[in-house]
């Protein structure tokens, strides 16, 4: 039931787990336009949800005049919160059989070919690396026999579809990089309890125009600093340790967020933080994990990079239970009918012990690496000594600076070398 009391039907209830021994669970038809003769067909229309991954909206159209037929898969859950944009290095084969979802509102390019496949291409698909570039390959080849233009254009489309057949056949190194404003797309982890190197996972702000894209906002809204404009979220600060901590809820249906940005910038040094978990009073420490922090537990063999759970303020109960919350959404390919015995039974191990950690079943300990230094553990016994907590500042390395975009920066008389007078040749 809805704020205004009306009773509304549950996103579960429309969405039922796929199963093809359910006879309720059986395909809507309605007649459709073909698009190939213009006379009439059949789509076939299966709202389902998908085990271990999300609700999906399957379609098949077939007309029995012409013999087309097109298949489409569309997502139906949630747009998320923000933006997604993967990077993905490719340096072998076996990474050109990465599993990847790709929503119809994401972008794929490949920026040493300098080419791009625009959003809405091609519609929602599961495929892999491989499939992504043997598709706009067949794509170019039937372009270049229809289309008509001078020889030297189609030479130009020949030796483009040459170099794709390289990438296919991974002659050389190269990137793919996948931007989803819907942040529905996904590039799979071989070993997801381990930081995957290759690839590189940013959450961004949408702008206006992607909002409209996704229908979020109208056509016509334009961009607007209105003080008198009604709010929509209540937001709150506070700043803690030179850090900001943003807390925000909508009043319509009760969605929570926080978010930790530093108030002060990066650290002069980078900071290590080693918490022995060893009683249950050690779960309800406050921890803040910063956008930059790598988190390590060594008994689970657990390695997360920077920007998989985001910034956060919660405790080690909250950090633990939503990093098992984030493997069982990303890991539908680990555990999913496609993935090897082996394979799930590893990740349904892992993710037991991950949930055991959250109860403090067994003692281990949990490792803050924060190249920016805005991490912190609550220490139990301030202002003296805490003898599970060990805090360790560091020099960072000149990668860890190029990583946070400090090389080749000047803070020093900046100003003055501003007003420099351009240099002239003589």
């Amino acid at each position: 039931m809805d704020i205004n009391g009306n009773e509304n039907k549950s996103q579960s209830s429309v969405y039922a787990d796929l199963n093809a021994e359910d006879p309720e669970q059986l395909p809507s038809e309605i007649e459709s336009l073909c698009m190939n003769c213009h006379e009439t067909g059949i789509t076939k229309i299966l709202v389902t949800k998908i085990p271990l991954w999300k609700e999906v909206i399957l379609l098949s159209f077939e007309c029995d005049k012409c013999g087309y037929n097109n298949n489409e898969v569309s997502s139906g859950g949630k747009v998320q919160e923000f933006g997604l944009r993967l990077q993905l290095k490719i340096l072998n084969k076996l990474d050109l059989n990465r599993q990847i979802v790709k929503s119809k509102y994401a972008t794929v390019s490949l920026p040493e070919l300098e080419f791009e496949i625009p959003a809405g291409e091609h519609t929602g698909e599961i495929t892999t690396i491989e499939g992504i570039i043997w598709r706009a390959k067949f794509s170019l080849i039937e372009a270049t026999a229809g289309v008509r233009a001078s020889k030297e254009i189609k030479e130009k489309l020949i030796t483009f579809v040459d170099k794709l057949s390289r990438l296919i056949n991974c002659e050389t190194e190269f990137s793919m990089i996948v931007d989803d404003p819907s942040g529905n797309s996904f590039i799979e982890n071989p070993n997801p309890e381990k930081i995957d190197t290759q690839l590189t996972t940013i959450h961004y702000h949408r702008s206006l125009q992607q909002e409209k894209l996704l229908g979020l906002v109208a056509d016509d809204v334009e961009e607007s600093n209105d003080e008198d404009a009604p709010p929509v979220w209540e937001s709150r600060e506070a700043i803690r340790n030179e850090v900001i901590i943003m807390a925000t809820c909508c009043e319509q249906c009760g969605h929570r967020t926080n978010e930790v940005k530093s108030a002060s910038g990066i650290a002069e040094r980078g900071v290590k933080l080693t918490l022995h978990v060893v009683d249950p009073c050690d779960l309800t420490r406050d921890v803040l994990k910063s956008e930059n922090c790598f988190l390590y537990i060594p008994e689970l063999e657990l390695e997360v990079g920077m920007g998989i759970v985001g910034s956060k303020f919660t405790t080690v109960e909250g950090l633990l239970k939503s990093l098992k919350e984030t493997f069982e959404n990303q890991s539908y390919f680990s555990l999913g009918d496609s993935a090897l015995p082996d394979q799930q039974q590893r990740m349904r191990t892992f993710l037991e012990k991950l949930d055991q950690a959250s109860q403090g079943k067994f003692s281990y300990h949990l490792i803050f690496d924060d190249p920016s230094g805005n991490s912190y553990i609550e220490s139990l016994t301030a202002p003296n000594p805490d003898s599970k907590l060990k805090v360790e500042f560091y020099e960072r390395s000149w990668e860890q600076n190029e990583e946070l975009g400090l090389n080749d920066m000047n803070t020093e008389n900046y100003s003055s070398e501003a007003e420099k007078p351009p240099e002239t040749c003589s």
